[in-house]
């Protein structure tokens, strides 16, 4: 056994998430797509897509097409962390880890599972950024690889290419994280999206997935896009099959029906401006996710009483970076979330 795994910690979720009516702690979409549409999918499975392994090779040329790139371009993995566990395995070589703190927990996890030092950079307290300069400090000979949630989590801030040029010039390999893209306030997504520059910067590499705006989660379906050659290295990590038929349908279905999934997301981004109006008298984290974090005088207390009472599942952290409190409240940001009687609870007790 390799000596270093006895310092590797894994945590297991195993919430009965049927015991609560509101489910806000991971993201997840919990409003359920339009039934005429779900009638429409489950009518279409058939006996094959269970029985049989699965022919990616159609669902491929369908993701290349919606993202503008070609097939060389593209490896496809069970969900976007065994993308980004394939990235470690082909790039790290036991040294650094250069990424924010705090960040996507598996990035830790998989720095100690492949024994590298894990630099994580705080943002700053009084700016409340993260300075890429900053980062920079950190970046050596000994770096292997460089990663950045964009959209960030928890912390929910967005870097535009010019903010993130200086870590792609020194030429390390740099993943950047898009699970939470789709939520960017923005007119023009794919003017934000870092997937247009994989062939400007041969080190740049982008991980999307299936999980958040598209509402797949249960699907376990990432994408990981960069240069050919390092998806041709990338993928000989593949799986044999990377996802299941049944998952492939399902994601192929909703990339068919792609306004679905933008008239989700357009509505939970009004949704979060609304949210954060009526929150005025709450300290509040904003983000350009589907999140955000609050606190109140009582350090939440009160909210968990509220929360409890009404069945709704959230995350507390205990751990930020800003401000003195530690049980901010992470809540997943749903359509209609304001006009719920939890939520109205919440705001009456903070305005008492």
């Amino acid at each position: 056994m390799k000596s270093h795994l006895h310092k590797v910690n894994r945590i297991f979720d195993y919430t009965d998430k049927s015991e609560y009516d509101f489910i806000l702690n991971q993201s997840e979409r919990s409003q359920p797509i339009p039934h005429s549409y779900y009638t429409k999918f489950l009518r279409s499975l058939t006996h094959e897509d269970f029985a049989y392994y699965p022919n990616t090779k159609n669902f491929k040329e369908k993701i290349c097409n919606f993202y503008n790139v070609k097939p060389e371009n593209l490896f496809l993995s069970d969900g976007s962390d065994i993308g980004i566990k394939s990235i470690f395995e082909t790039f790290t070589t036991c040294g650094n880890i250069v990424t924010s703190e705090p960040s996507f927990p598996m990035y830790g996890v998989y720095a100690s599972l492949y024994d590298c030092p894990y630099r994580g950079i705080h943002y700053n307290k009084d700016t409340r950024q993260l300075s890429v300069e900053h980062m920079l400090k950190f970046v050596d000979d000994e770096t292997d690889l460089i990663i950045l949630a964009n959209p960030n989590s928890p912390i929910g801030d967005y870097k535009t290419i010019d903010e993130i040029k200086p870590l792609l010039n020194t030429g390390i390999p740099v993943l950047i994280d898009e699970a939470y893209i789709e939520f960017l306030d923005t007119e023009d997504l794919y003017y934000d999206s870092f997937i247009k520059y994989i062939d400007e910067y041969p080190n740049l590499i982008v991980t999307r997935t299936f999980s958040k705006a598209f509402g797949a989660a249960g699907c376990r379906v990432g994408m990981t896009f960069s240069n050919p050659h390092y998806i041709e290295n990338i993928s000989k990590f593949r799986q044999m099959y990377e996802i299941s038929g049944v998952s492939m349908k399902y994601c192929e279905f909703l990339i068919d029906n792609f306004h679905l999934v933008d008239i989700y997301t357009q509505e939970v981004i009004e949704e979060r401006k609304k949210v954060l109006t009526l929150m005025k008298n709450f300290s509040i984290l904003d983000s350009e996710a589907n999140w955000i974090h609050f606190n109140t005088h009582d350090d939440n207390l009160k909210t968990k009483q509220i929360l409890d009472k009404h069945k709704v599942l959230v995350k507390y952290c205990k751990v930020h970076p800003y401000g003195e409190r530690d049980n901010w409240c992470r809540m997943t940001i749903q359509p209609g979330l304001s006009e719920q009687q939890f939520f109205k609870e919440l705001l009456n007790e903070n305005n008492n």
